[in-house]
């Protein structure tokens, strides 16, 4: 019994110092991973507090194959334990950010697949290539608004993980992009785009701290560098993005005019089509860049964003409770198939029946604070003539308590595209009557609707005054600013506008 006592501790001696000598593949450098035995070890207790201090591929006696090994730190002193055994007698509890994606590496086997793969620097830096041209010219489309974006970047930094992997060179960060499409994807490079049509889609901060989450665990489990390596063919990089610029080139003639923003005037602002965004934005080029994700991709990276959230203490039903209305999205809009991000509906309901349906989350204040993008995307629809899609987003800030007067506005011509009646016209009228009592700045748009509707009305004496109203007011505005050439180009087609319709009434 005695010379067993001995040879044990000689054996345990010897493990110790082979996983101190340093030997073997140092896959994970210096970690310090909390957690504890959920079951008796050598003569440690369950509940022995225990910490990982380090991957290796190695053996952890010279009798065994070599293997992923942990270095387990228990009562200050430290065993290698081979991967499988170490899984089943000790939970992880992590206590900072950084311990809990140390922990998702060893869960999902991180460690061990950039030993096999490698970090593929070559790739990485071909892909940031691509990623940079293609943010740039994403800037014909990015959303700007210093309050909104702020806004985003303060959610977004409260889910940023910060550094997991020092061997990683990309840098995470935010930006939105005009597009209708409620779309959110994290560039191979850790740039995230997320779409004003997102941000209209989902109704509260919760949701989109998930989407957020989600798209991140993508990026940390390197989804996107992993499917392009995968990919068979890659067309040429040259080749690709030229095509996708010349698209682009065609579908730039088609930009839309459309009133808004300028508090003054409600003047005409410049912004990207439907077109455009279309082509920049579309299913070839989120596959191109690895973000074509497979189902067991997605359903990993939902659990682990629900995991993420509530470690974080954030809501991790707010998951199923976007998606479940992007999927609303997609079937409203009767999209089923060549989602730009997600694939498919189909993929959608998938992912949903996954997480279990959860009860739908509203915020007020986060209605509020992104109601001018429910108002610049309803004016998006509206210059494509997409009416009913724009009636239902302003009916959105409408129901929501939040509607400007251009949200009234858009309704309006929405409703006039659509319908004449005298039950509809005199609706309208209604509409514009609120939209002069709630504008909180000249807005000269609700004048010329004004004219508009009650020409088609035939109230030519009414419309008549309404002319010389907006005259006088164009010349008020013109003799009080000093107009760059763009305005004052709008101001003089809007007062021979007024001259001729004037004309025609008189002739009437």
């Amino acid at each position: 019994m005695k010379r067993l006592a001995i040879l044990f501790v000689l054996v345990l001696t010897s493990c110790i110092l082979y996983a101190r000598s340093g030997k073997g593949d140092n896959l994970s450098g210096p970690i310090a991973l909390k957690g504890e035995l959920t079951e008796k070890y050598q003569n440690y207790s369950k509940g022995t507090p225990v910490v990982i201090r380090g991957v290796r591929k190695m053996r952890i006696s010279p009798n065994d194959a070599v293997g992923i090994t942990y270095g387990v730190e228990i009562d200050g002193l430290q065993y290698p334990i081979g991967e499988e055994e170490a899984n089943k007698i000790i939970r992880l509890k992590p206590e900072t950010v950084l311990e809990y994606w140390q922990g998702i590496y060893l869960s999902q086997g991180m460690y061990d697949y950039y030993d096999r793969k490698g970090y593929r620097y070559d790739m990485r830096q071909e892909l940031d290539e691509e990623c940079l041209d293609y943010l740039d010219k994403l800037n014909e489309i990015s959303y700007k608004d210093a309050y909104i974006e702020d806004y985003v970047q303060a959610i977004f930094a409260k889910v940023n993980p910060g550094e997991v992997d020092s061997k990683r060179p990309e840098r995470l960060n935010v930006r939105i992009i005009q597009s209708p499409e409620p779309d959110a994807y994290m560039l191979p490079n850790g740039a995230m785009l997320v779409s004003t049509g997102l941000l209209c889609t989902l109704d509260s901060e919760e949701e989109l701290e998930a989407v957020i989450a989600n798209e991140m665990v993508h990026f940390i489990l390197d989804h996107q560098v992993n499917n392009v390596s995968r990919a068979e063919t890659r067309a040429k990089r040259a080749a690709f993005w030229a095509d996708v610029l010349g698209t682009v080139a065609m579908a730039a003639d088609d930009t839309n005019w459309m009133y808004g923003y300028d508090e003054r005037v409600g003047a005409i602002e410049l912004a990207a089509s439907i077109g455009t965004i279309a082509a920049l934005v579309n299913v070839r080029t989120v596959n191109r860049l690895g973000m074509d994700y497979n189902s067991k991709q997605e359903i990993q990276a939902d659990r682990i964003a629900r995991d993420y959230l509530a470690f974080k203490g954030l809501n991790p039903d707010a998951l199923s409770s976007a998606i479940a209305k992007i999927k609303d999205f997609y079937g409203s809009t009767h999209r089923y198939n060549n989602l730009t991000r997600y694939d498919s509906y189909a993929r959608l309901k998938e992912r949903l029946a996954k997480l279990g349906e959860k009860e739908s989350i509203h915020s007020h204040a986060y209605q509020k604070a992104t109601s001018d993008i429910v108002t610049f995307n309803a004016a998006m629809y509206q210059g494509d003539k997409r009416y009913k899609m724009a009636e239902q987003l302003v009916c959105k800030n409408i129901d929501n308590k939040v509607a400007s007067d251009h949200d009234y506005v858009i309704l309006v011509k929405a409703r006039m595209a659509q319908e004449n009646t005298p039950e509809s016209n005199e609706s309208c009228l209604k509409l514009l009557e609120k939209a002069k009592e709630i504008a909180t700045a000249r807005n000269l748009d609700i004048n010329k609707q004004e004219i508009l509707l009650l020409m088609r009305m035939n109230k030519q004496v009414k419309a008549a005054d309404k002319l010389k109203e907006y005259r006088d007011l164009l010349m008020q505005y013109q003799q009080q600013n000093a107009l760059g050439s763009e305005e004052s180009g709008w101001i003089s087609e809007e007062m021979n506008w007024t001259e001729k319709m004037l004309s025609k009434i008189s002739l009437l």
